[in-house]
């Protein structure tokens, strides 16, 4: 299979065959390998992707934690296992090997990386990108091959899905009833140009809506203009809004069109409505009424030939109830509700989300990010998301600088993400540890640890191998019984 093959029998497999020589036959040179290797595994336990070694049997001779996780089969029984028969699982053996990335990293004598399909333990059809390469000694002879994978079966079936571009209106993207609500509900509007009233949390994407509403409308062809009223003080944004004549007030030096000029046969979408004062409202009810307005300091009538879309991420009816915000406005405004769900309501949406900004993000700066890992579609479908499709969106752009390779990965994510990952992967590991320590309690369980722990010479990394359970695990049963040498 490789150049200058070899025969190498690996610490790993002769631990598998119980030949490991006891510790005290071992010479210095010897026990500092073993000491190395343990080392190494250790680390590679740390490492997110999935870790294999093999020989040049085709043998697998370390695997690490990721690799277990993603495949279903614990480390003891895939070592001295042939790759094939723990990633086909008995199935299509010929196509395994006629594929093989190893055997063709061999061939080409460089790491490749590809997709493929493997059989986890379940029986699952698993997509993986592995890249695999060849392991030399320090003569540049060959040793074996590593392989290095992730699961990315949630992202290839997000693929399939996306490709038509089903769950997309104008920069909208979601699949979840809700959305589809939204979809029907801008496409049966189409023809209408009464005004339409959006609420919604910050972050929701309502000036996404707005945006769809005006495009989707016999408005298309007219300008969509933007005013956030909770940025503009009132003085400023009376003039912003209806424009102002030459004179008017200090440094009003030329006639000014304001923003409902320059909305005529289109749309006029006011953000955060809630925010006006009294006196703003009472002149915007004018306008909603009239469709007449006047600029500041002037006297000639303006007609408003314009659709006002509304937003708030307040509850406008209790702000009705506080004398915060005028009723007969209210009513004008909300002649079409439109409620835009929160994330943690459409969790169905996130893949076609993160598929969407991470393409965004590629267009923007000619990057080549194929996707995310199944643990990041994970992670993101437990997260509460208060700041919404807004927060997912910075996470990614976080994770897009970060990520180097091909796929974007917990490691990639900001902290409070990364800080959720721990959380969950400590209450799963309490969890274990909470069962285990109850099942091994027992007499004849604890003579199986306290068999294990003295075939490996107290090596707790070997004897946790052994025994099949995680290094934390097993201190934690041997702190419980106290179990020391």
């Amino acid at each position: 299979m490789y150049p200058n093959e070899k025969k190498v029998v690996s610490f790993s497999i002769c631990q598998e065959k119980n030949l490991i020589p006891k510790v005290d036959e071992l010479t210095p040179a010897e026990r500092v390998s073993r000491e190395k290797e343990s080392l190494m595994m250790a680390i590679l336990d740390t490492i997110s992707d999935g870790v294999m070694t093999i020989d040049f049997n085709m043998r697998i001779t370390s695997f690490n934690r990721a690799a277990e996780l993603i495949t279903g089969f614990s480390t003891a029984e895939a070592i001295g296992k042939r790759c094939m028969d723990i990633f086909c699982a008995g199935h299509n053996i010929d196509h395994c090997l006629s594929e093989c990335i190893m055997k063709m990293a061999a061939k080409e004598g460089k790491p490749l990386t590809r997709k493929s399909k493997i059989i986890s333990k379940k029986g699952e059809v698993l997509t993986i990108a592995s890249t695999a390469r060849l392991l030399y000694d320090l003569n540049g002879n060959p040793l074996g091959g590593i392989a290095t994978f992730v699961d990315i079966t949630a992202l290839e079936k997000l693929k399939g899905e996306f490709q038509g571009k089903k769950y997309i209106l104008g920069n909208i993207v979601g699949k979840s009833q809700k959305m589809r609500e939204i979809y029907e509900l801008i496409e049966s509007i189409a023809e209408s140009r009464a005004n339409v009233l959006i609420l919604g949390e910050t972050g929701t994407g309502k000036g996404l809506v707005a945006s769809a509403i005006h495009y989707s409308s016999i408005n298309r062809k007219g300008p969509f203009i933007h005013v956030n009223c909770a940025t503009l003080p009132e003085n400023l944004l009376e003039s912003e809004l209806f424009g102002h004549v030459k004179g008017a007030f200090t440094g009003a030096v030329n006639d000014h069109q304001g923003r409902l000029e320059l909305a005529q046969g289109g749309t006029l979408f006011l953000d955060e409505i809630g925010e006006l004062s009294f006196s703003m409202q009472a002149k915007l009810l004018r306008i909603v009424e009239e469709k007449r307005f006047e600029r500041v300091g002037g006297s000639k009538t303006i007609k408003a030939d314009v659709r006002i879309i509304s937003a708030s991420n307040k509850d406008l009816e209790k702000a009705i109830a506080n004398n915060m915000f005028r009723e007969d406005l209210y009513y004008r405004l909300n002649v079409i509700p439109v409620q835009v769900p929160p994330l943690r309501d459409r969790i169905e949406d996130i893949p076609f989300l993160i598929q969407h900004f991470i393409e965004k993000s590629n267009a923007k700066v000619n990057a080549e990010i194929k996707g995310a890992s199944s643990r990041v579609f994970d992670l993101f479908s437990k997260y509460s998301w208060p700041g919404n499709v807004r927060e997912l969106e910075n996470a990614l752009e976080y994770a897009f600088v970060h990520c180097k390779g091909d796929y974007i990965d917990i490691q990639h994510l900001p902290p409070a993400c990364r800080l959720l990952s721990e959380r969950m992967s400590n209450a799963a590991l309490q969890n274990s540890v909470s069962s285990s320590d109850e099942d091994l309690s027992k007499p004849a369980d604890l003579n199986k640890v306290l068999k294990a722990l003295e075939d490996c010479h107290w090596n707790k990394i070997e004897a946790a191998k052994q025994l099949n359970m995680s290094r934390t695990t097993l201190w934690r049963i041997m702190k419980k019984n106290r179990l020391y040498k």
